[in-house]
């Protein structure tokens, strides 16, 4: 993670860890704590997919926890669950004041569902507990960092926010091989970014303008 001339730098496609490791390089053997409460927060939201303990993601694809009957579905001999059809999720991209999340939402019929239910005939799934299952991953205040980083971050900031991004896409690909993902809605991180972008240069543009319009009023005092 260095270059010729001793100088920390960034890989083409950074690990967490190797962010982490650059920002500290930057920032005299620290991260800030801002930045940690993100970067924290996006190694939680790895581990939903690499460790074992319970999660969103794991009831979801529990097939105990489908309903057989109206998936086709049947325990064999061996204990091996088989379904003719998986059960349908719509997914959510929203930030929200707390950051950005990634929601789960099932459907009974044709209608999607934000309530706790058990054992309804009409649901895809034997138990479904918002509670427990709606949050599919959440990165605390990322909105606000996203913010930050237009103001005065640096390249590990932007590393991170995109590493972010890159985790989101990961983690719904893996759902799209696992359930029937309906539809994927709502604002992306890459959205986010991009309009907060945009604001950006709109207020930049209107600074420039605001000082050139004090100049030339000042010129004719």
């Amino acid at each position: 993670m260095a270059d010729s001339s001793n100088r920390a730098t960034l890989p083409q496609n950074p690990t967490l860890k190797e962010i982490n490791g650059y920002k500290r390089y930057v920032n005299w053997g620290e991260l800030p704590p801002f930045y940690h409460l993100v970067a924290s927060s996006i190694s939680e939201a790895e581990g939903v997919l690499d460790h074992g303990f319970d999660n969103a993601i794991k009831r979801m694809i529990d097939k105990r926890n489908w309903n057989l009957r109206l998936l086709g579905g049947e325990e064999l001999k061996s204990g091996e669950i088989v379904c003719e059809q998986k059960p349908r999720i719509a997914l959510y991209q929203v930030f929200t004041e707390r950051g950005f999340e990634l929601q789960a939402f099932p459907y009974a019929k044709d209608k999607e569902i934000d309530q706790y239910v058990s054992e309804n005939k009409f649901m895809e799934f034997t138990v479904w507990d918002p509670y427990l299952m709606k949050n599919v991953l959440r990165i605390n205040q990322l909105h606000k960092f996203i913010q930050f980083y237009f103001q005065r971050g640096d390249d590990a900031d932007k590393a991170l926010i995109l590493h972010s991004h890159k985790l989101v896409h990961k983690t719904i690909e893996f759902l799209k091989l696992k359930l029937n993902i309906t539809k994927v809605s709502g604002v992306s991180i890459k959205d986010y970014y991009i309009q907060a972008e945009k604001s950006q240069d709109v207020c930049q543009e209107e600074l420039a303008m605001a000082q050139l319009l004090a100049n030339d009023f000042l010129k004719k005092e």
